[in-house]
């Protein structure tokens, strides 16, 4: 059961990490519309998924120890 949770957090985390990737890449499409809600929105979802992976890393991290 301990082994699933691990990988089910891992899991988790590397989602978050894809998540905030996919929101920098459409960012960084974003830079230069003018389309500047959608540039904001991009950016705090980018951060937003960062500060999660790194959470959810730690968490991990912590457990093993």
């Amino acid at each position: 059961m301990e082994s699933t949770l691990n990988y089910l957090a891992g899991f988790v985390s590397l989602t978050f990490m894809g998540l905030s990737a996919m929101y920098k890449f459409k960012l960084e499409k974003l830079q230069g519309t003018g389309k500047i809600p959608n540039i904001i929105s991009a950016r705090q979802r980018q951060i937003v998924f960062f500060v999660l992976a790194v959470l959810s890393a730690l968490i991990i991290f912590i457990s093993r120890f």
